[in-house]
């Protein structure tokens, strides 16, 4: 029964594994784009900064919000530490899982190494998507607390949009990054999961055969 089961589960974990770098390598283009992408619009009243309306891409949510021009003096929001940790952490946590899985994908006696890594991987997946959901609420926080700038954006521009003075919302593509972050981070704790199983398993039918042996 014992060889039955080794011999389902090692297949079994090198199909995951190559899954597990798939999904890695679609999460990683993901978190790439997301600093590229459109996250979050406004739209003010006629007349004013954003009457054309203004869509804020990702790593203006993290490093720097300066709106549709740069202007000495004039900041809308600073560095978020938050939007940063939860791009980057899922982003290098990804790539090193991969490198991993792929240098040691014939390797005996590394499913524990492996396991922590993809374990480690899929929390941050988990935290990263949640948080860049989320960066439409981080940026509205952070903004709040902006001061020294010579214009308010949060009362002037931000705060009128949210109450409907036209809009401010959320795009797509945050929700994009959230159903990939948690789908393979999802996958990388199953993979955690039968590797170490895999590896605590065929320890136990080593002892066994041994045992067999010395009797």
């Amino acid at each position: 029964m014992e060889n039955k089961v080794l011999k389902i589960l090692k297949p079994t974990a090198k199909i995951l594994a190559l899954i597990s770098i798939a999904l890695g390598i679609l999460a990683i283009v993901i978190l790439v784009l997301f600093n590229f992408s459109d996250v979050f619009t406004i739209f003010t009243d006629d007349g004013t900064k954003y009457a054309n309306g203004f869509s804020y891409p990702g790593y203006q949510a993290i490093f720097s919000g300066y709106g549709n021009m740069i202007i000495q003096g004039y900041t809308e929001a600073t560095f978020n530490i938050w939007t940063f940790l939860g791009c980057f952490l899922p982003l290098i946590g990804c790539i090193v899982a991969c490198i991993m899985l792929a240098t040691n994908f014939n390797r005996r006696g590394t499913n524990k190494k492996k396991a922590i890594v993809e374990g480690i991987v899929a929390i941050c997946l988990i935290f990263g998507g949640i948080i860049l959901f989320n960066c439409d609420k981080l940026w509205i926080e952070n903004a709040k607390h902006v001061t020294g700038s010579y214009t308010n954006y949060y009362e002037e521009y931000l705060l009128p949009a949210m109450n409907g003075e036209l809009y401010f919302g959320k795009d797509y593509y945050p929700t994009v990054v959230l159903v990939v972050c948690l789908i393979t981070g999802i996958f990388k704790a199953i993979n955690c999961g039968v590797l170490l199983f895999q590896k605590y398993y065929a320890r136990k039918v080593n002892q066994q055969n041994v045992q067999v042996v010395k009797e």
